[in-house]
């Protein structure tokens, strides 16, 4: 019975989006197409990633570190006009060579608010790539420890089953 009511409610329901009735379907078929549900799956693709790696609390705990971030990587790299491929140095001296520009003590003050606002944009996003690059790096390297660790657990296997195949 819950499948049907799911199908009616789907084909049939109107939701109320500033005074206009939209159909239920379009507004689900426009999520999964819009770029929330992209970075939705990408967060969720990491955060499993990150819990068979570090375990379920302290992922959570991490999760809750990031939460608080309204910006996107990739703005942040549009933000900063920068490639994604650009090395961590080049892109610390992206951001002082930018950051300079919009300095507030660097501008008249009546032109202070808005240089102070788009340089505070500006650290936000060189704070989200870097905090980001940290986090993919620190877990590259727990992958590969625990690569490491598999393969030596797996040599030591073999050797004392060589060593007891060997006393019989």
């Amino acid at each position: 019975m819950g499948s049907l009511q799911g199908c009616y409610y789907y084909n049939n329901a109107k939701v109320s989006i500033e005074g206009i009735e939209v159909p239920l379907r379009d507004v689900v078929i426009e999520f999964f197409n819009s770029p929330a549900w992209v970075e939705a799956q990408i967060a969720l693709k990491q955060f499993y990633e990150e819990v068979w790696i570090i375990g379920i609390v302290p992922a959570i705990n991490r999760l809750q570190l990031f939460n608080t971030e309204s910006l996107s990587e990739e703005a942040a790299y549009v933000l900063l006009g920068v490639e994604e491929t650009i090395s961590s140095t080049a892109l610390k001296k992206r951001f002082r060579a930018i950051s300079l520009e919009y300095h507030p003590d660097k501008h008249p003050p009546e032109k202070r608010e808005e240089a102070s606002k788009k340089f505070m944009e500006l650290k936000t996003a060189y704070e989200v790539i870097m905090k980001r690059r940290s986090y993919r790096t620190k877990i590259e390297s727990a992958k590969l420890l625990k690569e490491i660790s598999d393969r030596l657990n797996k040599m030591d296997k073999k050797k004392k089953q060589k060593e007891e195949s060997e006393e019989l």
